[in-house]
């Protein structure tokens, strides 16, 4: 008994004097290029207590309360000794050192410990040393701004812009040409159709940074041209963290709306999924006879018979998130781990929506906009999107391994009611529309990567498996014509519902190895394959005999009330029909191989290449029913639809003019692919916009070609100064195009010539250089100015190869007054981020005042008697404030006001010096108020 007794209180002694201690964490780099030094040591001064840098250059040393000197040190590196550390027990002290190489003189620098970790510095100095042209945005500015998801914070990086709040253009090139990686592998969002990722799904709380590379090196991915956005967690957190957050935002001029629009949804639609009630009520399999019967009656019976919009009082959007990481130490074996998770339930009313068509008039000398229809009324949504994230790592002095979990959820609420009024350039009539939609989107994603080092060889390898999925279920779109005070179907009038569903498999594999060579640099090869599967199925119906049915009420609930719905004593009444098309349904794969080489050298002292090739070859098979614009058919089984070999070379220089001053040059080539939706059969019809997408299996992939030059001036660890020019040669640019002669309908097609060329010019600068009363101010702003130009005679309009030159001179008439050239679409010919912060660490109170435009954009090109489509400027003001407080500081508590300006977003046809409206947003402005507590 008291072996035991004395074993158990040399346990509660050693637990109670571990406890007592606290943690030195932090990060090893070398100066010349900001990478981690792997095996560099850290040890107090004076003992054999240390520990050693991991592969990345993190360190963790445990400590007795008290006051330290620190030795950093390197093999052929200046040493550094770091006095007066102050270590608090159970807490963390963060200390980051970049060491100097030299060979000939290795006394220890001693300077005074820093006990704050900059990681804006750490960002410039990654951006500094680059062998790419890169920006990006640190978790020390996230802090400082007080966004808290990325949407917010990257408005800051130069030459980027968000659009809708949630996706990332660079250099004002469109969705096409940007692609998203989460810690270095490419994931793609919630609408597997599009190449960037939803960022405002990612709180700004579990990120340590991001990073954009705009040019291309062989070690990343070859479909790329804009630009590449990597979002990096931190895998060993430097302490135990817990958060909870809770916000409120208010738009005056959307919520608590006594007339917003919604509908009978289903019980977890707060959950942003369906429970089920919008199924579709009959097998997909079911015949439906088209000559009514008795089971035509019963299965009209099995759909909901709701089909207009509620009127109510909607709600405050809400938003919740909490985190906890933390680093565990063991003797053996190191661990980290993160857990979040992210809600945000949004609601929006726009009264008075107003979407308009025009075509061109031929027959005025002028050739002007003529209205084809207007349609004007209130739309609503309720938008339930919520994230989490499960991470788990593990570490030894020889190898790190680790795994993420991310399932993102999303469901979409949306209702509308309007009128269309339609001209007399078409069918003149008045339609009485109810729209009643639901998308579910999700997306869940596993990364599990490892990196090991066998001798001076390092391997890093990573495998990505991803789900993605879409359902709209039970899409209802109800329309009532009127004419001369009479309801009717007759003129325009129908019932359409339609359930589509997409499910994708997509698994990637990659492996990264370096190998140094001395002074010369070092040696990076490796490859990458990847396999996608996708499935897409559209079931339509709509509802006979609407021709010659009654409609008393204007009232789209009337419509499908037991009354009206056909019985054997009721022959006239109305029963469901199934209007699918086969050629809407296709399966899809698409399979990439790749391989590449590269070389970093240190050609002197001050001049540094990066140079390689990387290999990339990518086949695509489509499945279904091709529909070609004749309307001719042929069956396509496992047809392949493309087939490239690419090869894609890099080189780039940077040259170190003078201390903190680099010149950069780059030439590369990459390529961008056209998505399953745009390489298939598909003829999607989106009716609140009533624009109608169709397919083309005969896209080709686009090439390009990139020159990038940049001069950068890091006038202080935080303080930089740039200017950089670039161009770009696309060869088969992907572009959405109207069909000639038919204003709603559109198609992406080939252009063979188009280019992009192009500056920018950033600064950043703290005010104290003004008055030192101005420390914890500063300013900062980057500009981009863009043209491109497309020669119209290479962009074709259909199968026979017309080209949109010679489709408007066929139009015109003569060639008098048409353009031979035009601007690229989804290009803005301008981008201006600009912003102010106040950071006052001492009172713990931040601010943020920022502004963000970009210029009028061509989104849609019209040919013939359809005219182009153009995105108006969005003038977007934002301020954000926080307080913290508390013993401390635990608890924070933000105010941000969005859209202070209170700018509309707004859709324009031009056609010559004429402008029409399209459409218009109008989202008024927003105040949020958001508490988070941390512990």
């Amino acid at each position: 008994m008291r072996k035991l007794f004395l074993v158990v209180l040399g346990a509660i002694t050693f637990g109670l004097a571990n406890a007592q201690e606290g943690f030195l964490r932090g990060k090893v780099t070398e100066a010349a290029t900001a990478e981690g030094l792997f095996g560099a040591t850290i040890t107090k001064l004076g003992t054999t207590q240390g520990a050693v840098a991991d592969f990345d250059g993190n360190y963790s040393l445990a400590l007795e309360p008290g006051i330290h000197d620190i030795v950093i040190q390197f093999v052929s590196f200046q040493p550094i000794t770091v006095e007066g550390i102050e270590i608090m027990a159970g807490e963390v002290t963060t200390l980051d050192a970049p060491l100097s190489e030299d060979v000939q003189e290795l006394q220890s620098v001693v300077v005074t410990a820093n006990q704050i970790k900059d990681s804006d510095a750490g960002i410039l100095a990654v951006q500094k040393k680059s062998g790419n042209t890169i920006d990006g945005i640190s978790s020390s500015s996230f802090r400082k701004i007080g966004d808290s998801n990325l949407s917010g914070a990257m408005k800051r990086v130069t030459g980027v812009t968000v659009q809708d709040g949630k996706y990332v253009y660079v250099r004002g090139l469109g969705d096409r040409y940007t692609k998203t990686a989460l810690n270095g592998m490419i994931v793609p969002g919630l609408d597997p159709d599009r190449n960037d990722v939803q960022i405002d799904i990612f709180p700004t709380g579990i990120l340590e940074n991001v990073i954009v590379y705009k040019t291309f090196t062989p070690n990343l991915n070859g479909d790329f041209a804009g630009g590449l956005v990597n979002i990096e967690t931190k895998s060993f957190p430097e302490e135990k963290q817990t958060s909870l957050s809770l916000g409120f935002g208010f738009n005056p001029d959307m919520h608590l709306n006594t007339n917003a629009l919604s509908y009978k949804g289903s019980s977890t639609d707060i959950l942003g999924f369906d429970s089920g009630t919008r199924d579709l009520p009959i097998s997909g399999n079911v015949v439906i006879p088209t000559s009514p019967d008795a089971s035509v009656a019963a299965a009209t019976r099995l759909f909901s018979p709701d089909l207009g919009v509620e009127r109510g009082t909607n709600f405050m959007n809400t938003s919740m998130s909490f985190v906890h990481r933390n680093q565990v130490q063991r003797s053996k074996m190191t661990w980290g781990y993160n857990v979040i998770f992210n809600y945000k339930n949004t609601n929006t009313y726009y009264e008075n929506f107003t979407r308009k068509r025009y075509e061109r008039d031929r027959t005025s000398a002028e050739l002007s906009l003529e209205r084809d229809y207007t349609g004007r009324g209130d739309l609503s949504s309720n938008n339930v999107l919520w994230s989490g994230l499960v991470g788990l790592a593990a570490k030894t002095d020889n190898f790190t391994i680790g795994t993420n979990f991310l399932h993102t959820q999303n469901g979409q609420s949306t209702a509308m009611e309007r009128t269309l009024n339609f001209t007399a350039l078409n069918n003149p009539t008045k339609i009485h529309n109810d729209i009643l939609a639901y998308t579910e989107r999700s997306m869940t994603n596993n990364i599990t990567y490892g990196k090991h080092h066998f001798g001076r060889l390092r391997l890093d390898w990573t495998n990505s498996l991803l789900f993605s999925k879409i359902e709209d279920p039970d899409y209802r779109d109800t329309r009532i014509n009127e004419d001369d005070g009479e309801f009717a179907f007759k003129n325009g009038g129908s019932i359409d519902r339609f359930w589509r569903s997409l499910n994708e498999v997509s698994e990637s594999f990659k492996v990264d190895f370096t190998y140094p060579l001395g002074e010369s640099g070092k040696l990076k090869f490796g490859g990458l394959t990847t396999i996608r599967n996708r499935d897409f199925e559209v079931h339509s119906f709509n509802y006979a005999p609407v021709e010659v049915f009654k409609v008393d009420e204007n009232d789209a609930d009337w419509l499908l009330q037991e009354d009206n719905l056909y019985s054997a004593d009721n022959t006239s009444g109305l029963y469901i029909q199934d209007n699918s098309n086969d050629f809407n349904n296709y399966e899809g794969q698409q399979k990439i191989y790749a391989g590449y080489a590269m070389h970093e050298a240190q050609l002197t002292e001050r001049l540094k290449s990066t140079y390689g090739l990387r290999v990339e070859g990518v086949q695509m098979y489509y499945s279904g029913i091709r529909l070609r614009e004749d309307n001719s058919t042929q069956v396509e089984n496992n047809t392949k639809t493309l087939d490239e070999l690419n090869l894609l070379p890099s080189v780039g220089f940077v040259f170190e003019a003078i201390d903190n001053m680099n010149v950069r040059a780059s030439f590369n080539k990459t390529v961008a692919r056209p998505s399953f939706k745009e390489k298939s059969s598909a003829f999607i019809e989106d009716p609140i916009t009533r624009t109608r997408f169709s397919g083309n299996l005969d896209l080709k992939q686009a090439e390009v070609l990139n020159y990038d030059v940049r001069w950068e001036f890091f006038m202080t660890p935080t303080e930089k100064l740039s200017a950089s020019i670039f161009y770009k040669d696309f060869t088969n640019h992907i572009a959405l195009v109207f069909f000639p002669n038919s204003p709603g309908q559109i198609k992406p097609r080939n252009v063979g010539e188009a280019s992009v060329y192009g500056t920018e010019l950033e600064f950043r600068k703290n005010l104290d250089f003004i008055n030192p009363s101005l420390y914890n101010f500063s300013i900062g702003a980057n500009v981009s100015f863009v043209f491109s130009q497309v020669n119209r005679e290479t962009v074709s309009v259909n199968e026979e190869g017309q080209s949109e030159y010679e489709s408007e001179v066929a139009y015109l008439g003569s060639e008098k007054g048409v353009k031979k050239f035009r601007e690229m679409t989804g290009q803005s010919p301008y981008v201006v981020n600009s912003f102010i912060n106040y950071d006052n660490d001492e009172k713990g109170i931040s601010g943020n005042m920022s502004y963000n435009v970009q210029g009028e954009t061509l989104t849609f090109i019209g040919t013939s008697n359809v005219p182009s489509v153009y995105t108006k400027p969005f003038k977007s003001l934002n301020m954000n404030v926080s307080k913290s407080f508390g013993a401390e500081r635990n608890s924070t508590v933000s105010l941000k006001v969005q859209n202070i300006l209170n700018d509309n977003n707004t859709q324009v046809y031009k056609s010559g010096s004429e402008y029409k409206l399209f459409s218009v947003f109008e989202p008024g402005r927003t105040f949020t108020v958001k508490y988070a507590y941390s512990f």
